[in-house]
């Protein structure tokens, strides 16, 4: 059942200095979304995140809260610091002012955010006085951890309006939007990671029925749900492996003059020569600018396949170590006959390698980007 806007759809906001040719006008709901709900929402979400900060959601509940006659709320709420508003909750409660029916379980979180800030502040004005030391100055340490907490705040809202869904997945999902837009430190993306690889972990175990307490707790979804809720996990780690590497590339000097690819690749260590199976490296050079590639450990007998991240397009050398390649699609597998697989590989197309590698019935192993005397390069392009 829905919750119904107590009041008429009120005029768009205007955005100044944003050029809303490219972004479109403020979300309306004359029209209530009801197949495609969890993707107009997600949409919609984006473009208040996109123009405007924690001080406009302020101002947008305390105007939701006095076109709903609750003035005395109101005036509460306009006594909450702006650094402890939670974003997502100031966009729906202006959504629901633009005409969107607010599900009872999205009033009721709506309602019970406000009340528990008002309750906040209520207490904290009981408090005895106390002269206290001026507070210090949040450093940079703590405003870029804020970013990463509300990134991780909005990656949960979009898991939310996926379960409210029925565990469907959607094509606005897009974590990687979500960490570029808060611009994440790129060493914050770690805590992102294992938060969501334990949730990955428990929903497995629900999946399988490895454990009778969480199948127990997951038994509203179906296998097909858990799938998708499963997915959504390995696209949050994914894509911040992703906006990892787009950090490292974007991080690069500004060049003064064009650099050869051999000068960019002359510490990158390989072995030059491996006369047991006749292969010969091609230069380091060749990693340079390049979206695949094949590598060969001689000392492991692992065949590496090199693929650059969707997000960046390619991948290139620094020092000794390759940036911009995929964390998660790039993995080596051991070689039982490596003379006959490794000749296979060097004499086939690009799409044919893949294949051969593909069917190499062996335990991918994440690669590490470090080049060592040991590595041969087959190929790349």
């Amino acid at each position: 059942m829905l919750a119904k806007t107590a009041t008429k759809p009120i005029k768009p906001l205007n955005p100044k200095g944003a050029d809303t040719k490219y972004t479109g006008l403020e979300p309306d709901w004359r029209i209530q979304p009801i197949e495609d709900r969890s993707s107009a929402l997600t949409k919609a979400l984006y473009w208040y995140h996109y123009h405007y900060s924690k001080k406009e959601a302020k101002e947008m509940i305390i105007d939701w809260l006095s076109r709903h006659d609750r003035m005395n709320d109101a005036k509460k709420f306009a006594r909450v610091p702006e650094s402890d508003v939670t974003q997502t909750y100031g966009w729906l409660s202006r959504m629901n002012l633009r005409g969107l029916e607010l599900k009872e379980q999205e009033l009721a979180k709506l309602n019970f955010y406000i009340q528990s800030q008002i309750e906040s502040i209520v207490e904290s004005k009981h408090k005895p006085t106390e002269v206290e030391p001026e507070a210090a100055k949040p450093n940079i340490q703590d405003r870029l951890r804020e970013k990463m907490i509300e990134a991780a705040a909005d990656i949960d809202a979009m898991y939310d309006t996926m379960i409210e869904a029925g565990g469907k997945m959607s094509a606005d999902f897009k974590p990687i939007a979500v960490l570029r837009g808060k611009n994440v430190a790129p060493q914050l993306t770690a805590e992102i990671v294992q938060q969501w690889k334990r949730h990955q972990d428990e929903l497995e175990q629900a999946l399988h029925g490895r454990d009778a307490q969480l199948v127990e707790g997951y038994s509203q979804f179906g296998k097909n749900q858990l799938k998708n809720l499963i997915k959504f996990c390995e696209q949050v780690v994914a894509d911040c492996g992703s906006y990892v590497q787009i950090k490292k590339v974007e991080r690069k000097p500004r060049k003064v003059k064009p650099v050869s690819a051999e000068k960019r690749a002359a510490k990158f260590k390989l072995l030059s020569e491996f006369p047991e199976l006749k292969l010969k490296s091609l230069p380091a050079s060749q990693l340079v600018d390049k979206s695949e590639a094949w590598l060969y450990d001689t000392k492991k007998r692992k065949l590496v396949h090199l693929v650059a991240d969707p997000h960046v397009g390619a991948f290139t050398v620094k020092n000794n170590s390759l940036i911009g390649y995929s964390s998660t699609e790039s993995v080596m597998k051991t070689l039982r006959r490596p003379a006959e697989q490794l000749k296979d590989i060097m004499t086939s197309s690009v799409p044919q390698a893949r294949k051969m590698f593909k069917d190499i019935k062996a335990t991918e192993v994440k690669f590490n980007g470090r080049g060592s005397e040991n590595l041969v390069l087959l190929k790349s392009k």
